[in-house]
């Protein structure tokens, strides 16, 4: 049996979802194989592990060395690779990367007893530069006072100083390095709880023609008039630099937390939103965003992501886009539909997609706030039946009970998901109410993390 400390040679068998791989090492207590689990190893990488963890099931280690490498072995494109705690996948060939993702998402589905149809996997249309929404975070350093513009190291709250990243545009770089150079009012240290600038929050339209800056303060909100004036000559400033920011917002968040962003907002310079134009081959659609709004972060590929959406929707339909945002999939899919109902619980995505709505010309539509779960519940009070419901939750998935309240209001859901997990869990309750998955396709929105997105057809059997 392995023990902590104890250095092995490990084949590697597979990927596994949360970016580790898998190998097995045998002995004579474990013939079948003692799973161990790696960082930064490939499928067929013959390693040279450390073991830091053992556990009843399964151990992890630390990666050493290769002792013979995978074929599909690549060097990073990134100079930051082994310091960002980001694409932990880099080092794969894209092609079988996808591979690998799509496996991992089949793998998932093998909790259900009856398997869907698993359709192509859909690459990201953009492999570099198409990360449109960007949350650094900000300190400083202890003794210089320099500004720390970056990200997380991987399992640590330190932050990679990121001059250049390559899966998001040039100008995010460029407008973060103005910022750190420029910016007096002091970082955010996370031991002591003080200086300013937490985070910075920057959303491009998809021709990098438009931006959308937030500046997250540790403030609360009254106490922001001190810093007024001269934050506002700062953001004019910025504003001028680079006329692709329409506008400045401020966020404040003073609690001792990780949640990246506080519940109030203020417009400090510009406008407080952007509009987003999506195209695909025979139409385009146009979307207000605003700083608290959720929007894909890969707009390219939230194309292809709504093409699939809208392909098994029925003519002339009635859809129940739930959890559905400044109204993206639901306006994609409005043209084949009768009659679009959005439920959204977060009010200024409600806004947004009123007059999203309105910039489309969607004739025939109803928007909901409030609380998903409640409103269904009075959709079926009201016996409403829609032909198609649209289901795009949050990472964690839906509940039983909205699920079970879903399955009394139509037989097809169209299921988006960033978490194969919880998404094949809920798959799992809505077959207690007679549903099955007929179809999925898996959507490569994060190339190069251990990320998928998929699009699965759920129908009443």
């Amino acid at each position: 049996m392995i023990k902590q400390n104890d250095e092995i040679e490990l084949r590697i068998e597979k990927l596994t979802y949360q970016g580790s791989a898998l190998g097995r090492y045998y002995s004579e207590k474990s013939p079948d194989g003692f799973v161990v689990f790696v960082k930064n190893a490939a499928p067929c990488d013959l390693v040279k592990v450390k073991i830091t963890k053992v556990n009843k099931s399964y151990a992890t280690g630390e990666f050493l060395e290769i002792i013979e490498p995978s074929k599909e072995r690549v060097k990073p494109f990134c100079p930051l690779f082994n310091a960002c705690g980001g694409c932990c996948y880099q080092y794969l060939n894209y092609d079988y990367l996808l591979e690998q993702k799509n496996n991992m998402l089949k793998e998932a589905f093998l909790k259900l007893d009856v398997q869907p149809e698993f359709l192509e996997p859909v690459k990201s249309p953009q492999g570099k530069e198409f990360r449109h929404k960007i949350q650094y975070r900000v300190s400083q350093t202890k003794n210089s006072k320099r500004l720390l513009i970056g990200y997380f190291k991987e399992k640590s709250h330190d932050i990679v100083n990121i001059k250049f990243c390559p899966i998001q545009p040039h100008l995010a770089d460029e407008i973060a390095q103005y910022i750190r150079e420029n910016w007096t009012f002091g970082g955010y240290v996370e031991k002591t709880h003080k200086g300013l600038l937490r985070s910075l929050i920057l959303r491009f339209s998809s021709d990098l023609k438009n931006a959308l800056i937030t500046f997250v303060i540790n403030l609360k909100k009254d106490e922001f008039s001190r810093y007024e004036s001269d934050f506002g000559e700062f953001f004019k400033q910025l504003g001028q630099k680079f006329p692709q920011i329409k506008g400045v917002s401020v966020n404040f968040n003073s609690d001792k937390t990780n949640k990246i962003i506080g519940d109030e907002f203020i417009c400090a310079w510009g406008e407080d939103f952007i509009y987003e134009t999506l195209e695909s081959a025979d139409f385009k659609k146009v979307y207000k965003i605003s700083p608290a709004s959720f929007f894909q972060v890969n707009p390219k590929c939230a194309v292809e992501i709504f093409n699939e959406v809208k392909k098994n929707i029925k003519e002339n339909s009635t859809v129940l886009d739930a959890y559905g945002g400044v109204g993206a999939i639901g306006i994609w899919a409005s043209d084949k539909a009768r009659k679009i109902y959005l439920v959204e619980e977060n009010a200024q995505a409600v806004i947004d997609a009123k007059e999203n709505f309105k910039l489309n010309n969607c004739k025939s539509y109803e928007v909901f706030l409030g609380d998903a779960k409640e409103q269904f519940r009075k959709f079926l009070k009201e016996k409403k039946k829609f032909s198609h419901v649209i289901l795009d939750p949050p990472r964690k998935g839906s509940d039983s009970e909205a699920l079970e309240i879903i399955s009394k209001l139509t037989n097809s859901i169209i299921y988006v998901s960033c978490n194969p997990q919880t998404l094949v869990r809920d798959i799992k309750i809505l077959q207690e109410f007679g549903f099955k998955a007929k179809v999925v396709r898996a959507f490569d929105m994060f190339p190069y993390s251990y990320h998928i997105e998929s699009v699965t057809v759920i129908e009443r059997e």
